[in-house]
């Protein structure tokens, strides 16, 4: 991702403030928490979603939540963390491919799909209600999400 689609997000971010529910920018997650997300999910995360764990922590859109890492340590780990929801989902069956990300009480579980490796330090976001890509990336994502609630 370049600098002009962070900037596109933070505005839209901050131009929806009542649809984007998420912490003021530069009240993060700790780099280290991420690392270690990555490390008990066993695969890097995607460079735009890690860009806004370090700059919004989590939240929600449109009273959607957007797992979040919540915490350092797998003992910690509680619901709404994308490592908690990757663990629960592979004991559900989900395939580990899959790296679940929002559950929307409108459109079902939305995932990252790690399957082809990462391009462009990015993963493709699926819909698994219809199987099919919803956005390229990340901010493609939240985008899409905060013009559906607009």
């Amino acid at each position: 991702m370049d600098e002009i689609a962070y900037k596109k997000t933070i505005d839209l971010i901050e131009h929806n403030r009542s649809i984007a529910e998420f912490a003021d920018f530069g009240d993060g997650v700790n780099p280290e928490w991420i690392a270690a997300a990555e490390k008990n999910i066993g695969t890097p995360l995607p460079e735009s979603y890690k860009w806004w764990l370090t700059n919004y922590s989590g939240g929600e859109i449109g009273g959607e939540e957007i797992f979040s890492v919540y915490a350092e340590t797998p003992d910690d780990i509680v619901g709404g963390d994308i490592v908690y929801m990757y663990k629960l989902a592979g004991k559900d069956g989900l395939d580990s491919n899959l790296i679940p990300l929002c559950h929307s009480d409108i459109d079902g579980v939305f995932v990252f799909q790690t399957e082809n490796g990462i391009k462009g330090n990015e993963y493709p976001v699926l819909s698994l209600a219809t199987g099919d890509k919803y956005a390229d990336n990340f901010l493609e994502f939240v985008e899409k999400r905060i013009k559906l609630f607009t």
